[in-house]
């Protein structure tokens, strides 16, 4: 259910089912030729669009924006943080513990610059938050890849439950209940001011770290130039919108 409305709100299941319209429209002989051609670049004007880091851009800002405005409520992680890393995806089911490369992109940036402050702070704990995968989840590769980076293995606590953002938020307060170490929420900026809102809704304070900031192009060419990279971009944007109106409407009810 989940992977079905993942692809139905994603620009690529728009962009596919707006070419299969064009294809009945094209084959139906009562359409005009006038409406088709119209209908045909409204399609193409939209496609491109998309594509491109411009539009992009355009949604990922406010996030990113607002993701350091929730950083900027608390000053530097004190000794003795509590380091909350959200997990960012998982390829499969890995087949032991050791394999941190089947970890996606977002979970690898997040654990490494999880684990490299934590490693500046005394006496940092990391908690990682992760359910996906099989037997060996997100939250163990996790895990190894901090262990790998020096962290020691003492100081670090797994949730190898979670699914979502939200059941993160309610897995960690009671994992931490009772524990008075300041917490610092740790993941994509994008994903940020839903992440936050979460962890406040569950009664948790926490302190924003958001990390793995997108890159944006500056000059006009690249903007204008449709990028694949646009398009995840433009899909990780709309998700987070998306989740953020979901979780208002029915998960903070």
């Amino acid at each position: 259910m989940r992977l079905w409305f993942e692809t139905l709100i994603a620009p690529l299941g728009w962009i596919v089912a707006a070419l299969v319209l064009l294809v009945v429209m094209a084959w139906w002989t009562r359409f005009p030729r006038r409406t088709l051609a119209v209908s045909a670049t409204v399609v193409v004007a939209l496609i491109y669009l998309a594509c491109t880091p411009l539009v992009a851009n355009a949604f990922l800002a406010p996030l990113q924006a607002q993701a350091r405005r929730d950083a900027a409520r608390c000053g530097p992680p004190p000794a003795g943080t509590v380091f909350i890393v959200l997990a960012g995806g998982v390829d499969g089911e890995p087949d032991s513990a050791r394999d941190v490369t089947e970890l996606q992109l977002a979970s690898l940036r997040r654990t490494i610059a999880a684990t490299r402050i934590a490693l500046r702070v005394p006496r940092a704990t990391l908690l990682m938050s992760g359910g996906e995968g099989g037997r060996w989840r997100e939250a163990n590769l996790m895990d190894t890849l901090a262990q790998r980076l020096g962290f020691p293995a003492a100081r670090i606590l797994r949730d190898r439950d979670a699914r979502t953002t939200f059941q993160s938020a309610l897995d960690t307060a009671r994992m931490l209940a009772g524990n008075p170490a300041p917490r610092y929420l740790v993941t994509s900026a994008y994903h940020m001011p839903r992440a936050y809102r979460s962890f406040v809704h569950s009664g948790q304070r926490v302190c924003a770290l958001p990390v793995d900031f997108s890159k944006l192009p500056r000059h006009a060419v690249e903007l204008l130039t449709p990028q694949t990279s646009a398009l995840a971009r433009l899909t990780l944007a709309l998700h987070e919108y998306l989740g953020m109106l979901f979780y208002r409407w029915v998960k903070f009810q």
